[in-house]
């Protein structure tokens, strides 16, 4: 009864809310309880592009508390132990010609009568997690602490990145050995450094390999199939009687239920089954122009004045800036997000629409939006077999062209559903 009652309560946090890591991390090994993995990347989504150095960031307890399903009366014990836990847990990054051994955080901080704890990430994570231009990975923290497993989450993440960035591969090999050290089933000692530090001690988890297959891949790859943007068939390679490699094959999640083929609702806002959801950032960052786009301090400006405010607020200020805007394009849209300069312009807008009263724009159908999704699928399909990035970036311009159109489909019926009402 309890652990029902756990599950009820338990949420997760805002959708926009990325964990961006180094490539070099994402195949670091180490071993931590789900919990442990929880706080760690709930801390780094809140790392901002700007960051130069490890900020004190500030978790509400209780917040923190429906992320993993504990009742708010025991979090504040429940999250001392975690912090007092992965203060020593150790972390083995390897890069280019060196290999960092340190642990993952520096200090957590508690205040009393303040209901929050003051974590500090470890100044070694700074080179994995800060400034990053190039060979990282991102994540939504919705789809991390989704998982129940440990080592889906790990699998998720490492099979992500190798996707990610190599999107045409046909399979993605990992020695056994290296999978189950990176995965934290395999965890070699680490000595005592000085009298003030935790040795770690070997441990071989699963070390039978049907154990692993059972415990590991085939738990992760039943949890993604049910909850991810991806999943997994995999193959094991063999020497001898010996399984030496497990060979991947990651696919996109493609769920017959969730393909807009029926009628759509005017609640969906989103185009599920594509290899890139639609989500309200996403669509945000479509109307922004390309040489900004990828933009780490545009996207962070959009996803926290979107949690704040609302689509409609920042669309508006996007259209304003791109209006407006000669120089420094992130600070103009930052400052317009401010004080909203595209309330006033918007509806300006509208009034010399109004009075131009040009011709009506076709109504947009069902049957149009349907076409585009088979325009943008079949053009992914096309970019993968060709190898052609071309092709993905038209999948891209379609995509932006349906949120539109679906925005224009969903005003259209919210006035008829109005005028029935009446």
């Amino acid at each position: 009864m309890v652990k029902e009652l756990r599950k009820q309560r338990r949420k997760l946090p805002r959708s926009s809310a990325i964990v961006t890591q180094s490539n070099e991390l994402v195949s670091a090994r180490y071993a931590l309880p789900l919990g442990e993995m929880r706080l760690l990347f709930t801390v780094m989504s809140k790392v901002q592009p700007n960051d130069t150095k490890m900020t004190v960031y500030r978790i509400p307890v209780a917040e923190f508390a429906d992320f993993l399903g504990v009742a708010k009366g025991s979090a504040y014990e429940e999250m001392k132990k975690i912090t007092h836990s992965i203060v020593t847990r150790y972390v083995e990054i390897k890069s280019p010609g060196r290999l960092v051994q340190t642990t993952w955080m520096a200090q957590a901080e508690y205040v009393d009568g303040t209901g929050m704890v003051d974590v500090q990430l470890s100044e070694a994570m700074i080179p994995f997690l800060l400034n990053l231009k190039s060979n990282f990975t991102q994540y939504k923290l919705t789809m991390l602490l989704s998982f129940k497993s440990q080592y889906t989450l790990r699998l998720y993440m490492l099979l992500k990145q190798k996707r990610d960035h190599n999107p045409y591969a046909k399979t993605y090999d990992f020695e056994l050995s290296e999978l189950r050290k990176v995965l934290g089933v395999s965890i070699e000692a680490i000595p005592r450094q000085d009298k003030f530090d935790k040795p770690q001690a070997a441990m071989e988890l699963y070390s039978e390999y049907p154990d692993f297959k059972r415990r590991v891949l085939e738990t992760a790859k039943k949890e993604l199939s049910a909850k991810a943007d991806i999943s997994f068939e995999y193959d094991e390679i063999r020497h001898g009687r010996r399984v030496a490699s497990i060979s991947f094959r990651v696919f996109p999640i493609q769920r017959p239920e969730l393909f807009l083929q029926q009628p759509l609702t005017p609640a969906q806002t989103t185009l599920p089954g594509l290899d890139s959801d639609l989500d309200l950032v996403a669509t945000l960052l479509s109307f922004v122009p390309e040489a900004h786009r990828a933009k780490k301090a545009v996207r962070a400006t959009i996803e926290a004045a979107e949690q704040q405010q609302g689509f409609d607020y920042v669309k508006r200020n996007i259209l304003y800036s791109n209006a407006h805007a000669s120089k420094n394009y992130a600070g103009y849209l930052s400052g317009a997000l401010a004080i909203d300069y595209g309330h006033d312009w918007e509806i300006e807008q509208q009034q010399a629409a109004k009075t131009a009263a040009p011709a009506a724009p076709p109504a947009v159908t069902l049957a149009d939006l349907n076409n585009l999704i088979n325009e943008i699928k079949a053009l992914q399909q096309q970019s993968k077999a060709q190898g052609s990035a071309e092709l993905w970036q038209q999948a891209e311009l379609l995509k932006a062209e349906f949120a539109q159109k679906r925005e224009m489909y969903d005003a259209a019926n919210a006035d008829k559903e109005d005028e029935a009402e009446a």
